[in-house]
């Protein structure tokens, strides 16, 4: 049984990024365990102080709970941290937050966003998962992959030296209709159709990354670091 840990700035960005990966695996009888960092919302208005006066968290974090256990995940952590502004936190904060996590729970492998993402708060999580299971003796044997973001990884033009370049799929096909009911729970995170989080995109995508790799649908991640001891 593997102890999964998925690290991210936002529940949607984790249900969208692995919800398929993580349902097979709850389904499998591993353990998985859910840290989101930011508020999610706050930034949408058109000043802080209006999204601190208007919008309910409670009503975004009890949608992600009921999303989560949809994918068969009970286990979730929120931390409320500042909304699109992660780079204004010192970074040792939030390595601190995340190895807190990693000393009680000891996860053998660990998800979080990638630093390729247009999205400030995805590419600050990425650098603190990655210092924070920064790899030591006797403490190297976490494996880390970055998932990918619908409408923050694709968008990120400006850096065209990094690009998500997948090199692992995971086969969701049959956990497609569950990961599309866990992101239909989150009516706060749902755009219209031909947005990149309308429920057609998110169909599509996963349709096609499983025809990147001969299946009928699939999620991509990017292998961050993985030590293997053979014996």
């Amino acid at each position: 049984m593997s102890r999964i840990l998925v690290v991210s700035p936002n529940i949607s960005d984790a249900v969208l990024g692995c919800g398929g990966m993580l349902a097979k695996c709850s389904a499998a009888g591993d353990e998985v365990r859910v840290m989101i960092l930011s508020d999610g919302l706050t930034s949408r208005a058109r000043t802080l102080e209006l999204g601190l006066q208007a919008i309910d968290l409670d009503i975004l974090e009890e949608q992600g709970r009921v999303a989560l256990s949809t994918l068969g995940i009970h286990s979730v952590e929120y931390f409320r941290l500042p909304d699109n502004r992660l780079d204004q936190l010192p970074l040792l904060d939030l390595v601190k937050m995340i190895e807190t996590t990693k000393i009680r729970f000891q996860p053998n492998v660990v998800y979080t966003t990638s630093d390729s993402d247009l999205g400030i708060d995805q590419k600050r999580t990425c650098l603190a998962v990655v210092t924070a299971f920064r790899p030591q003796p006797g403490d190297n044997l976490t494996s880390l992959y970055s998932f990918e973001v619908s409408s923050s990884t694709e968008w990120n033009f400006a850096e065209r030296h990094q690009v998500f370049s997948p090199d692992t799929f995971v086969d969701i096909g049959a956990m497609l209709e569950c990961k599309l009911r866990a992101f239909q729970a989150m009516t706060l995170e749902q755009r219209p159709a031909n947005h990149a989080r309308s429920a057609a995109a998110v169909l599509d995508h996963a349709r096609l990354r499983g025809c990147q790799v001969g299946l009928d649908a699939a999620e991509a991640f990017m292998l961050l670091r993985a030590v293997r001891k053979i014996d």
